[in-house]
């Protein structure tokens, strides 16, 4: 499957659906460049359907979306004849550029967005620009209900402005035929996740538990801790603060780790770290559920021998009840406020956010909890893991820390420019923080947040 170059290292490809830096209307000054880009300029409210204006269930639909999904578009069109309907891929990093042309000139918009950027709901709900429209009135209570958790970070002020299409939770892969060989035991909380990485280090030199060169480094670690970097307390409120607990303690847990070797300074798209891979010498890797398909298994990348991969409950931290994973990624289905065929946009992404003929084939895991169901015999036919990996992604499905949401403000490029850098270039975790609260803070502001 063809997948986005935003998440690819040289010759590498990842699943689509995940955050990315964003371009927007203004930029940060050259001391914060390298952080990227900032939300927001104003737009009118164009050619917005005017209040009590009628429906017509026969005009077009325009969908945008990307390659991985278009194949289900199609499918959509094929099963519904009687719902014209035009497919187009688009650009997305012009996307925002292009809704505020749309909302300026009245005209153009689609009625039907697919993104993989779950940030992006937060912008298009928000006044700069107007475009998507709450679903909680045609989308029927049960099958909002069938999402379970899975929408949360599509509710903004208490209106769900998009639908999942699938999950990118943490679990803790690993290698089960080399922990037996070691006379490892798995780790359930992340002291014991240490204290077995500096095991390694010292047993076997040259293994990995993990990595930490990368920008997933956010979602594998400082969003299961609950680290508030976007933690959104209301209307334009957010909290970012990397001097919490919640943030030391991920530096405190890693930066050991990577002095002694058993934690790589790379990311796990890096030649160094792939070469690891097909050396047998990655023993575990906190990660999101798609890292079994699309890292452990492909020959371009860890080519991991079938029957020794298998996922383990993401660790506990200390002090928490619940094991709370991080979210990488999680595509999202939105319909326009502008669209004159409501009840068709809202048909169809629902059909393609919950429909087994679709989500039953579809390449990550389902948000939707029928549809993961179904999705999971294929996962137990594939006859690549060690067990079924299934039973414990369902679990964490449920457990992405909520702590965390969708904000105007991008995250990645920060990260990748102050703590991912310090990393990379020999340093600490605890090295990047406070410039990661700067920048963060730059752009939150910027963005129309107040910071607390």
């Amino acid at each position: 499957m063809t997948l986005p170059t935003s998440l690819r290292a040289p010759q590498r490809t990842t699943p689509s659906a995940t955050r990315r830096p964003r371009r927007w209307c203004r930029v940060l000054p050259a001391a914060a460049a390298a952080s990227l880009l900032l939300v927001a300029c104003g737009s009118g409210d164009g050619g917005a359907k005017k209040p009590g204006a009628a429906d017509d269930p026969s005009a077009q639909l325009l969908v945008w979306t990307d390659s991985t999904r278009q194949p289900g578009f199609e499918q959509f069109k094929k099963s519904h004849p009687n719902v014209p309907m035009k497919i187009e891929t688009y650009d997305t990093e012009t996307l925002l550029t292009k809704i505020q042309l749309f909302n300026r000139t009245g005209k153009g918009w689609p009625d039907v967005l697919f993104s993989q950027v779950p940030n992006d709901v937060a912008a298009l709900s928000s006044k700069q620009y107007d475009f998507a429209e709450p679903l909680d009135a045609l989308i029927p209570a049960d099958v909002r209900t069938g999402f379970g958790k899975s929408n949360a970070d599509c509710t903004i002020d208490g209106k769900l402005y998009c639908l999942k299409n699938d999950l990118s939770q943490s679990v803790l892969w690993y290698d089960k035929s080399l922990m037996d060989q070691f006379g490892y035991q798995v780790p359930t909380t992340w002291n014991e996740y240490r204290d077995l990485g500096l095991r390694v280090a010292r047993e076997h030199p040259g293994y990995i538990v993990g990595t930490a060169g990368f920008k997933f480094l956010y979602y594998d670690f400082f969003w299961s801790s609950g680290c508030p970097l976007q933690q959104v307390t209301g209307p334009d409120q957010v909290v970012i603060d990397t001097k919490d607990p919640r943030c030391t303690r991920v530096a405190d847990l890693l930066d050991p780790l990577i002095a002694a070797g058993s934690v790589s300074r790379s990311g796990p798209f890096d030649t160094d770290v792939i070469k690891l891979g097909q050396e047998k010498k990655i023993l575990m890797m906190p990660g999101a559920s798609w890292y079994g398909d699309f890292v452990f298994k492909p020959d371009n990348s860890f080519k991991s021998a079938k029957g020794t991969i298998a996922a383990a409950a993401y660790p506990t931290w200390e002090g928490e009840s619940t094991n709370w994973s991080g979210s990488t990624g999680g595509g999202i289905y939105m319909v326009s406020k502008h669209t004159k065929n409501t009840k068709g946009a809202y048909d169809m992404a629902q059909w393609m956010a919950t429909s087994n003929e679709y989500q039953s084939t579809a390449a990550t895991y389902p948000a939707y909890g029928p549809a993961a169901q179904v999705w999971s015999s294929r996962v137990n036919a594939d006859g690549f893991y060690a067990s079924d990996p299934f039973p414990v992604l369902q679990k964490a499905a449920d457990r992405v820390n909520p702590i965390e949401a969708n904000t105007r403000y991008a995250i990645e490029a920060p990260m990748t420019a102050t703590v991912v850098e310090k990393v990379r270039g020999g340093g600490k975790i605890a090295d990047g923080l406070s410039e990661l609260d700067k920048q963060l803070t730059q752009l939150a502001q910027m963005s129309g947040y107040t910071v607390k």
